[in-house]
């Protein structure tokens, strides 16, 4: 298999090890190797100038192997952990598994083991998770960018993790549902400024909020952004670049579905690392050879404006504040300057596919959402904007956020450029009733 082809290239090409081998085995050349014996006829001063050349091709050799941790660094401020990574892809794989070698271990190991025991299938349950995340792994490997295979190497090189179980805890994202956010500015915001937030509601027994960290990350000949994730993850939930454009998700199950495209978490940081405004997000999305159902909502605070984009495996359609398309469908609640988003489509050929909210792709036509994911998430947003209406600003976004926040709300995130706040669930206390941690994008993505 392709999947199984790559894995062990991976782990044969590594540079880190390929490296050490040779400055083992040089070091000992150069100190076993040149070093005259006591009764040689070797002229002395040439030995030393023998040993000398050597010692200093030894140096230059050692800090070319320097290990590739140097250009990461790890802080905390109040609690919350942040994580600057710089470099190529592999030295940001090499550098997040280096700083935080334990925590990878341990998120994995706890993210896959929840998934392998809710199976429920005894005997066969870790044998059944794994065979089913890895066919969807080996079926998206070949669309995944180079540059991320390479960091997931780096990533392995340097906790120690086994690249397989790196893929596994990867592949999970596109196979859960769920989710809310919105963005406001203008008309809708109490100065103007966009105002963009967004609720992760995945599972919170899961447990992976112990894992939290706010990732500074520079890729080489990318733009800079803030991955809002965890520990031994490198694709994106939440995020924004040093552009101000800031993405985030609502998983919105459907029938419409291939693993033969890039994982969702992965198009995600395509869009930070790539787009510069609105329409090149937007542009990477629709163009992209996608996976599963997705409503996303991206906004770019230079402009200011927002869009919500609805995709399934085939078919995506944007969404600008007040569409007419969005107007069409009696279960909508457009409004000017302002998107939102559950899981229930707009559209109505994709909501004819979904399986969210209460669809049902075998009935012909298009049912009425129903279920908590419509009324409570995406009606009580659109309630809580338009009694807010002119006035939101962070403080309001959060009080909306909180409202509509159901018990698996793991992450919850307010972006008004260049701050963010970022709260995470603390044990089986949903993350928007924690303290939010304010942060300031543009002093971290200038550091």
């Amino acid at each position: 298999m392709m999947w199984r082809r790559e894995h062990r290239r991976g782990i044969a090409r590594s540079p880190q090890r390929g490296s050490l081998r040779s400055t083992e085995f040089l070091a000992r050349l150069t100190v076993f190797g040149t070093m005259p014996a006591r009764n040689s006829d070797v002229p002395l001063r040439h030995s030393r100038r023998h040993v000398a050349w050597s010692a200093l091709f030894l140096s230059l050799l050692v800090c070319h192997s320097t290990p590739l941790s140097a250009a990461g660094r790890l802080e905390e401020r109040e609690g919350l952990r942040i994580v600057y990574l710089e470099g190529e892809p592999y030295e940001l794989g090499r550098q997040h598994g280096e700083l935080l070698r334990e925590p990878v271990r341990q998120a994995v190991a706890q993210v896959l083991g929840y998934f392998r025991r809710y199976l429920r299938l005894p005997l066969v349950d870790r044998w059944a998770a794994d065979w089913w995340l890895d066919r969807a792994w080996a079926q998206s490997w070949a669309f995944l960018p180079a540059a991320y295979r390479q960091e997931l190497r780096g990533l392995s090189d340097g906790s120690g993790v086994p690249l397989r179980e790196l893929t596994r805890f990867h592949a999970i994202p596109d196979r859960t549902y769920a989710c809310a956010g919105l963005a406001a500015w203008g008309r809708a915001t109490s100065s103007g400024r966009l105002v963009h937030t967004r609720n992760l509601d995945w599972n919170i027994e899961v447990g992976i909020q112990q894992f939290a960290t706010v990732f500074v990350v520079r890729p080489a000949g990318r733009h800079a952004f803030l991955n809002l994730g965890w520990a031994g993850f490198i694709g994106v939930l939440s995020g924004i670049n040093d552009a101000a454009v800031s993405i985030g998700q609502v998983g919105a199950e459907t029938q419409d579905v291939s693993a033969r495209g890039i994982p969702m978490v992965f198009l995600m940081r395509r869009v930070l690392e790539e787009g510069n405004s609105l329409d090149e997000a937007a542009a990477i999305i629709q163009t992209a050879p996608r996976t599963v159902g997705v409503n996303y909502v991206i906004a770019d605070a230079k402009a200011p404006r927002a869009i919500a984009i609805e995709t399934t495996h085939r078919r995506s359609v944007v969404f600008e504040a007040n569409d007419p398309k969005e107007q069409a469908a009696p279960y909508a609640r457009p409004m000017p300057d302002a998107v939102l988003r559950a899981d229930t489509a707009m559209d109505q050929a994709i909501r004819a596919s979904q399986l969210a909210s209460g669809g049902n792709p075998k009935h012909p036509g298009v049912e009425p959402p129903s279920g908590s994911a419509y009324e409570t998430r995406y009606l009580g947003q659109a309630a809580g904007l338009m009694a807010q209406y002119g006035h939101v600003d962070a403080e309001r976004a959060k009080q909306i956020a909180q409202a509509v926040a159901p018990g698996s709300n793991v992450q919850s995130v307010v972006f008004a450029w260049p701050e963010v706040w970022v709260a995470n669930a603390q044990g089986a206390m949903r993350a928007a009733q924690t303290p939010y941690h304010r942060l300031d994008a543009e002093e971290l993505l200038r550091r």
